[in-house]
């Protein structure tokens, strides 16, 4: 710089200057001036070019590094068309990428959240066999708080067989499913790959679905069918066996009687299955419809003990109703109460050696009304008292079929209590009796 101020001042002055007078006093004045002269206008062009490029280095390499710099910082200038198009082309690129950038992230925050609140478990893992990516859903499946475990050993733990490299290298839009058990649970797993834009592999996709309730379901679905067909079969086979027999010919009057008399037992118990059945069947599909009513609590059971008090007589059993003298109203349907309550009564009948105690207590609770069946009878075992109110259930099946009963009576109470937006509890202890507690609402809920 200072060779081309000095340069500029020998031209100016318009004669060489003597090397031996050149660092007179005029000289070195002159040299000072443009000296400074220079240092401005470096200054000037630094902060108009260099300065503005420095920044727009800087910038770039944040965005290489994946931050984006202040927009606002950067400078106009005007005086230099082919520069500032330039700067103008460097802030539209940051504004694109900013967008871009937002875009992405909120992209990715909706994605996250979906997959964080998905019923089903998802799993991503990488061409390594490593977890890229687990949700919640996934974690609470597998018992698992930390992610360190692997393809491998995550198919361990579903008792699964599966090759990584087929799965990862199959088909675009192709899986491979499987269906296995952990503990009380049980899992559908659907492993499929995922591709990048190049539809190169990138790895696997596991999803991870609960089949807990489909599967008890379909077991509930295929046992039901199962014993209506062997609840069917068994009087059918007395029905063809009798009458076969009489059809033969060579029975005396008494024997076709007793024989005619089984037939149309077994046809009577046949008849009551169907009907509990098509009365089930309409509950199940909504088209029974309850019309609740205001009744006088205590004298609707009067009635209904006086309805099976000769079949309890029959028996030597006692039966005692025992109210509270405050028993509030009842709100529910008629027809309903009576065939919940009678059913109730009835078992108890039946599974109480003769000469017992039958019990029912009604009262208020909590702005409803509760009536109690308690008796002495035979009792159901621990085991059994949660499965009492399934179809088909029996706890004693031989006794059962032989007292009459098809096995969805307390099936049918516990679809109308609840119809009549009531409750029903059982508890009972083997060989010492059974209680049946019902609440039901006093008035319009």
């Amino acid at each position: 710089m200072v060779v081309i101020v000095y340069i500029t001042t020998i031209i100016l002055s318009g004669s060489v200057i003597d090397t031996n007078n050149i660092i007179s006093k005029n000289n070195i004045i002159v040299l000072v001036v443009f000296i400074l002269l220079a240092y401005v206008l470096s200054v000037i062009i630094s902060n108009k070019f260099i300065v503005p490029l420095k920044r727009v280095e800087k910038g770039l390499k944040a965005v290489s590094e994946g931050k984006l710099p202040d927009i606002s910082r950067i400078k106009s200038t005007e005086e230099f068309p082919e520069y500032q198009e330039l700067m103008n082309s460097y802030v539209s690129m940051l504004k694109v990428i900013k967008k871009n950038t937002f875009d992405l992230n909120s992209q990715e925050s909706k994605t996250e959240i979906i997959l964080e609140h998905m019923a089903d478990g998802v799993m991503a893992f990488s061409t390594t066999k490593e977890i890229v990516h687990m949700n919640k859903a996934a974690m609470r499946m597998l018992n698992i708080t930390e992610v360190e475990d692997n393809f491998d050993s995550i198919c361990k733990k579903l008792n699964l067989a599966a090759d990584y490299s087929k799965i990862m290298y199959l088909p675009n839009y192709q899986s491979v499913e499987a269906k296995c058990e952990i503990g009380d649970l049980a899992l559908s797993v659907v492993f499929a790959p995922f591709f990048s834009d190049e539809l190169n592999p990138l790895g696997v996709i596991m999803i991870i679905r609960n089949i807990t309730d489909s599967v008890k379901t379909d077991n509930v679905r295929k046992e039901f069918v199962a014993n209506v067909s062997h609840e069917l079969k068994t009087p059918l086979t007395s029905i063809r066996g009798y009458s076969e027999t009489i059809m033969n010919g060579d029975l005396t009057y008494q024997e076709i009687m007793r024989f005619s008399k089984v037939i149309n037992q077994e046809a009577n118990r046949m008849s009551r299955m169907v009907s509990d059945l098509l009365q089930l069947s309409r509950m199940d599909y909504n088209r029974v419809s309850f019309n609740p009513v205001t009744l006088n609590t205590i004298d609707t059971l009067k009635k209904i003990c006086e309805k099976v008090r000769f079949e309890a007589e029959e028996k030597g059993h006692k039966l005692e109703l025992i109210c509270s003298e405050n028993t509030p109203n009842i709100y529910v349907d008629k027809s309903s109460i009576e065939q919940i309550v009678i059913n109730i009564l009835t078992n108890s009948i039946k599974y109480t050696p003769d000469n017992g105690l039958i019990r029912i207590y009604a009262g208020p609770i909590e702005n409803r009304v509760y009536i109690k069946v308690i008796d002495n009878g035979i009792g159901i075992p621990q085991k059994d008292l949660d499965r009492v109110f399934e179809r088909f259930y029996r706890v004693d099946k031989a006794r059962s079929r032989k007292m009459g009963g098809t096995g969805l009576g307390l099936s049918i109470v516990k679809e109308m209590v609840e119809g009549n937006n009531g409750t029903i509890v059982m508890d009972s202890k083997l060989n010492e009796g059974t209680e049946v507690t019902m609440t039901f609402p006093t008035t319009k809920g």
